[in-house]
């Protein structure tokens, strides 16, 4: 199986209020190289596939109709710029992969282009690029850009796509480097060309600045989960993340996932799909159950309520508790007024309800759908069912707490794995660059069979 850790340059990555952990390091260690220094060479030393590293723009700022939430208890603020970290980590380290979240919302192609070919180059091939599309209007304040409706990202990113593959695959052909020190020529012009792009979102007639990187194009990685998000991922992603509610009903979701590559000219088990999942850890039951108190305890209400508020686009504290919920829930609201049902069906939620409902820390259990929480062995049983059933290829673990968590990872969860023959005991030499390592020393950086330009509309 494949596996991923995933982590933010933040306080507190994932868990509001977790950074009062009397254990955590990451209160500070977000802003200090030598925190993930350490943190990737712990990783690598467990033959964890790649450190994954989640970002977003701005600063949530619909709760109470300000920052102030957000900012109190650190939900996602302060923040750096994970991509600085990324050629640190690669230099004390040999083959942990690097995945990075870039927007395409608010970066140029030829930008980013630049950026993944410097990243590729600085970690020898190890990096990837999670592709968002960045669904924040709070990111219209800070002015890198308008929002766009949902659909029409998609469409958009698809155009942005196909610049920068065009700049890292087609502008520089094999052999222009030439270093030829007597004749003074250290790239030979002919075997460069402009990429000459004119779309309806971008126009682009430009030689790529970067000569190629060992992978050309960084693994491509996606996690949407709307129908317009999976048609994305299905013609683009080599890694797609996603969140299946349980094996068996998610196994449908990840076989049409593979049809819709299928009918893009891809093989469609080509797409590595890792499952997210928390992971909360113990030696024993009992330890796991304290170690689920204290997270309930220190669980925070208002960053909960920051992120809810934010994630949705609609502040809570603006109306009478007593108002209906569907009464304010915006058109692309929908998914959560049906949650809200599915989890009660005979109940008329209001403001004040779902208010206390976002603000209660969530115990994990035994029967968590949603976490990854026991024993190593209750916890490697679980993964074994999404593997056997759901039909996924790894997992993308959030360590909780996260400083522990990453401990907990290693020192108890990959143990089991590996007495169970499901991962790998030592890294493959043979795998150079983070796509081998999921794709197979002779698989190319990207092969649809058919134009991108057809299939699925």
């Amino acid at each position: 199986m494949h596996l991923n850790v995933l982590s933010q340059g933040v306080p507190s990555p994932l868990f509001e209020g977790l950074w009062r952990h009397p254990d955590d390091a990451t209160r500070t260690g977000y802003r200090s190289l030598s925190y993930w220094t350490s943190l990737a060479q712990r990783l690598e030393a467990a033959c964890i596939d790649a450190l994954f590293l989640a970002d977003i723009h701005g600063v949530y700022d619909v709760y109470g109709g300000s920052a102030a939430a957000s900012v109190r208890h650190a939900h996602q603020v302060p923040a750096i710029d994970p991509t600085l970290l990324l050629p640190a980590m690669a230099a004390v380290t040999e083959h942990l992969g690097f995945a990075v979240t870039y927007s395409v919302s608010y970066h140029a192609p030829y930008q980013c282009a630049r950026v993944f070919s410097s990243l590729d180059h600085l970690t020898g091939g190890r990096v990837g690029w999670n592709i968002v599309t960045s669904d924040l209007r709070l990111a219209k304040a800070t002015g890198l850009g308008e929002y766009i409706p949902h659909d029409e990202r998609y469409d958009r990113a698809d155009e942005y796509l196909e610049v920068v593959r065009a700049l890292w695959e087609d502008s520089w052909a094999d052999g222009a480097l030439r270093h030829d020190v007597a004749a003074d020529v250290f790239t030979d012009p002919d075997l460069v060309r402009p990429v000459q792009h004119k779309g309806q979102w971008f126009t682009v007639d430009a030689v790529h600045q970067c000569e190629p990187s060992p992978q050309r194009t960084p693994v491509l990685y996606q996690a949407g989960s709307s129908d317009r998000g999976t048609t994305f991922a299905a013609r683009h992603a080599e890694v797609v993340f996603v969140t299946l509610s349980s094996a068996r009903r998610g196994a449908e979701k990840v076989r049409e996932l593979r049809r819709r590559a299928e009918q893009f000219g891809r093989d469609p088990r080509a797409i590595k799909v890792l499952q997210g999942f928390p992971v909360l850890l113990g030696r024993t039951k009992a330890e796991a159950e304290a170690r689920a108190a204290e997270f309930t305890e220190l669980t925070s209400p208002g960053g909960l309520l920051a992120k809810w508020c934010g994630w949705v686009g609609v502040d809570l504290a603006a109306y009478d508790d007593r108002t209906p919920i569907t009464d304010i829930m915006p058109e692309d609201g929908r998914s959560v007024t049906g949650f809200l049902a599915g989890a009660s069906p005979d109940r008329d939620w209001t403001v004040g309800d779902v208010r206390d409902f976002i603000a209660t820390p969530r115990r994990p259990h035994a029967h968590d759908r949603l976490s990854l929480f026991g024993t190593p062995e209750q916890v490697a049983d679980r993964m074994e069912e999404y593997l056997d059933i759901a039909g996924v290829d790894g997992f993308n673990l959030y360590p909780c707490p996260p400083t522990s968590g990453v401990d907990d990872i290693c020192d108890l969860l990959v143990p089991e794995l590996q007495r169970r023959g499901l991962f790998r005991t030592q890294y493959d030499e043979a795998e150079q660059t983070l796509r081998q390592r999921y794709l197979g020393a002779s698989r190319s950086a990207y092969a649809p069979a058919a134009d991108l330009s057809g299939g699925l509309a």
